[in-house]
């Protein structure tokens, strides 16, 4: 997987390099044009709120904070070429995304709608050329944050 030598990353920093797919990790930065492209941004918002309206309990926070949460869930993407935040993944995690996420009472449920349509709705841009990317990098962000995330 992608990070599959990120549990042992304390023990084995020299180790890292070899782990982890470093062009996977250079392109990553690509993604950043989601929340750097105001119009990507704004359509990206656009249509996870069209989805989940109805369908989850904290429609109105994630709305109103959709971007704070792209730009964190983003920006990790993008900075994990520097060994730092390889070594700070799990606690970026929890900084962008999981603890404002449980400061505006999201269920372990509203972060599975959203992270779900999050993902997928980025297909329907027709200007974001990163798809099979994006989808390798969130799926392995999305299994991350429902485990880690506790109501």
């Amino acid at each position: 997987t992608l990070f599959r030598s990120l549990g042992a990353i304390d023990n084995q920093v020299d180790d890292m390099d070899v782990d982890l797919d470093k062009e996977f990790l250079q392109d990553l930065k690509d993604l950043k044009i989601l929340i750097t492209d105001k119009d990507l941004l704004d359509q990206h918002k656009s249509l996870v709120c069209t989805s989940l309206r109805g369908k989850i309990s904290v429609f109105h926070e994630m709305e109103t904070n959709f971007k704070t949460l792209s730009r964190g869930l983003v920006n990790i993407a993008a900075n994990l070429t520097h060994t730092k935040d390889v070594r700070d993944f799990f606690i970026d995690l929890m900084e962008k995304f999981i603890e404002p996420c449980k400061s505006y009472n999201w269920t372990a449920n509203d972060m599975q709608l959203f992270l779900t349509q999050y993902t997928a709705s980025v297909r329907a841009i027709d200007a974001f050329k990163h798809q099979t990317l994006w989808e390798r990098y969130m799926g392995t962000i999305k299994s991350c944050l429902l485990k880690m995330y506790h109501e």
